[in-house]
């Protein structure tokens, strides 16, 4: 097969669609596919971009029509370069003998692969991630209609989790039936070899600490958890809570840790790269993510990669691969009560902590490690180009 992924992310940026696709592309040429990889840029051209992995990527300057405070203009701008674009998109799919278009994290300048659809015969896959249809009715009207109508007119509609296919489902009505679901995945054991490197070892705190990778995203409840960190008072004083992840809500959690007494405990790393952040799983005491909403969690299964006992709110994709007691402790969201006890009973219980890290590992290594998720992919991919 040749497949071409067109996504806003992609490494060096970071964060779960990033991760995945990165995981996915390699994955799949190892299978002996060509995968190209097409991001949005600046260039007017399908023009080559330096690759931080070992991906084949290009980027491209895909207008939309509605360009916000020079809307007249930038009308006049697409319906001019509208054909062009479409050519240029074509002709990239001609020359490299295109299969099947992934549009991972839809959004409405992929709207010409929905033309190019009908003009080739190329088979389109809309590949949800969550935010992208969960925040959607946030989006001006026209976006909605667009990204609303690439999702309808696609072959196949791929999510990451049930819960999330059942979102996808109230918020796109007369979706067609080529719809399923394929979880995410670990590249398990890359991720503990990374750990390795740099050779310099990455530490932040002498402490023993407790770990969180999110972005600092309202819906990642880490209000919740400083909150719980001051309930706990005088017991965590030992330790450190180390919250690694940038976003919007940065500079209110470092107010609200200061405004509870707390700033000494909790370090906010910013964004990091890969191999300190497998640095901090491998080293740390256990992982919390308490999330209000979370279409999967990877950040889990990176976690129970290194066999660490994890606590996660029972929300979205989190049950899905999480047993309360096997694998994992999950509490209610936004509970910040419940959150401490958990804190406490899982720091106090050596055992504990090295039975549900064992349990974890173990269905990572059966169930999520991307040797053996790939083949769901190619099945899917492989019937969808026999429909």
């Amino acid at each position: 097969m040749n497949i071409l992924i067109v996504t806003p992310y992609f490494p060096p940026q970071t964060g779960g669609v990033a991760t995945f696709l990165d995981s996915l592309q390699r994955f799949l040429r190892q299978q002996g596919h060509s995968v190209y990889v097409l991001l949005p840029g600046s260039s007017h051209d399908i023009t080559p971009r330096a690759s931080t992995t070992d991906a084949i990527e290009h980027e491209f300057y895909m207008r939309v029509p509605f360009v916000p405070g020079v809307i007249l203009k930038g009308i006049l701008a697409f319906f001019l370069f509208c054909p062009v674009t479409i050519l240029r998109l074509s002709r990239f799919l001609e020359e490299n003998a295109i299969d099947l278009v992934l549009l991972e994290y839809p959004l409405p300048y992929m709207f010409y692969f929905t033309v190019l659809q009908k003009l080739r015969n190329v088979k389109i896959i809309v590949g949800i991630h969550g935010d992208d249809v969960l925040s959607l009715h946030l989006a001006p009207k026209h976006e909605q209609w667009v990204v609303k109508h690439l999702i309808r007119d696609a072959n196949w509609v791929l999510a990451h989790s049930a819960s999330l296919l059942s979102q996808i489902r109230d918020r796109v009505p007369q979706l067609n039936g080529n719809h399923s679901y394929i979880p995410y995945g670990i590249e398990a054991e890359p991720l503990r070899v990374l750990a390795q490197y740099p050779k310099n070892a990455f530490s932040l705190t002498s402490h023993p600490y407790v770990l969180t990778v999110a972005k600092l995203y309202e819906r990642k409840g880490l209000d919740v958890l400083l909150q719980a960190i001051q309930k706990l008072g005088a017991m965590v004083q030992a330790h450190r809570f180390v919250i690694v992840g940038d976003g919007p809500e940065e500079h209110s959690l470092k107010q609200l840790a200061s405004r509870l007494g707390i700033e000494e405990l909790v370090i906010f790393t910013g964004e990091l790269q890969k191999p300190e952040i497998a640095q901090l799983l491998q080293n740390c005491e256990f992982f919390v993510l308490p999330s209000r909403s979370e279409p999967f969690g990877i950040t889990l299964l990176e976690a129970m990669t290194f066999g660490k006992a994890i606590i996660a709110t029972k929300v979205g994709g989190i049950p899905e691969f999480v047993i309360d007691g096997h694998n994992g402790v999950l509490i209610p969201p936004d509970d910040s009560t419940a959150l401490a006890e958990q804190i406490r009973r899982v720091m106090n219980d050596r055992e504990l902590r090295a039975r549900i890290g064992k349990n974890g590992l173990m269905v990572v290594e059966e169930k999520y490690d991307y040797t053996v998720l790939i083949r769901r992919y190619e099945e899917l991919f492989s019937r969808i180009l026999d429909s």
